[in-house]
């Protein structure tokens, strides 16, 4: 028995991470990738930098989408003709791709592109991913004002100021999903989310067993704060992954406060914070491995249900 715990172990150690920044993370998994909300053309000023040799994937069995905002989806069609991924996304993104690559003339590329359903289950390389929608999120007036104070201030270059446009009004009022990755071997699993809501709809009741979450952390607000650890105390997950907590568009963005963050969820929820360092590689085991550490402590949460 020990011993095929042992494999077991094994097999959950060969769960790889990397952060490419924003919401971009890679997936793999048995010689398998899965990309999701790819956008590695970061702006030379962003930080922190992208190391080198990261800008540009070489290989993808499949691309996942959460929304069709600018630095979550503004990277996909080109990435997805390169590298020939499958790519899963909202259906809203899905019917406009389906009919930009029909006004080209491109139909034959259409079977790529795939609406994420409540029926969706994608099984790559032992992951198994199923999509839940979330409350369709809007594009903030923080983001436009902030984009007016900068200008005033001349801090916005010609080509900062384009892309600034360019990531304000992209798909504004987008669609939106919530990703359930398990591993197969082993039921551990990892609900990610490109964008906060609380409202994720479709859930079971319980919801589903959560050993990581993954949660973007980009306002400084408390209603984030709020809606953050809400969700938090709503799926009772072992461990919280941090990410688009990164500078990756300057003057418009700022570095997020990671430690107020972990300070606030490990006070009011008890459930340790992992950050992510850019680009390099980190294995399921090692975000369960903070988990263990938590689980002597007083305050830390108890699991909501028994995995078989």
């Amino acid at each position: 028995m020990v011993g095929g715990m042992r494999r077991l172990a094994s097999i959950s150690e060969g769960v790889t991470l990397r952060w490419f920044g924003v919401s971009s993370f890679e997936l793999s998994h048995a010689g398998r990738v899965l990309l999701l909300d790819p956008f590695p053309s970061r702006p030379a000023a962003a930080r922190p930098e992208m190391p080198p040799g990261l800008r540009r994937p070489e290989h993808a069995d499949a691309i996942l989408v959460t929304h069709g905002h600018w630095d979550h989806y503004g990277d996909v069609p080109a990435l997805a003709e390169r590298l020939g991924a499958a790519v899963y996304l909202p259906a809203d993104l899905h019917a406009r791709q389906s009919l930009l690559l029909r006004l080209r003339g491109r139909n034959e590329e259409e079977a790529r592109w795939r609406p994420w359903s409540r029926s969706t289950r994608v099984e790559i390389g032992g992951l198994v991913v199923e999509s839940y929608a979330v409350h369709r999120e809007e594009r903030e007036r923080s983001w436009v004002r902030r984009l007016a104070e900068q200008g005033l201030r001349a801090r916005l270059t010609p080509g900062s100021l384009l892309e600034a446009v360019r990531v304000v009004a992209f798909h504004p009022w987008a669609d939106a999903v919530a990703l359930h990755v398990t591993h197969a071997a082993t039921g551990s699993s990892i609900f990610f989310l490109g964008g906060l809501t609380r409202q994720v709809r479709g859930l079971p009741d319980p919801p589903p067993a959560v050993d990581v979450l993954a949660l973007p952390l980009t306002q400084h607000s408390d209603w984030w704060l709020d809606d953050a650890v809400g969700l938090v105390l709503l799926l009772r997950p072992r461990v919280v992954l941090v990410h688009h907590h990164d500078d990756w568009l300057p003057p418009l963005t700022r570095p997020a406060d990671v430690e107020a963050f972990r300070r606030t969820v490990e006070e009011r929820a008890g459930v340790p914070v992992f950050e992510p360092q850019l680009g390099v590689p980190f294995s399921l085991d090692d975000l369960l491995a903070v988990a263990k550490r938590n689980s002597g402590r007083p305050d830390a949460p108890g699991r909501r249900a028994t995995r078989v």
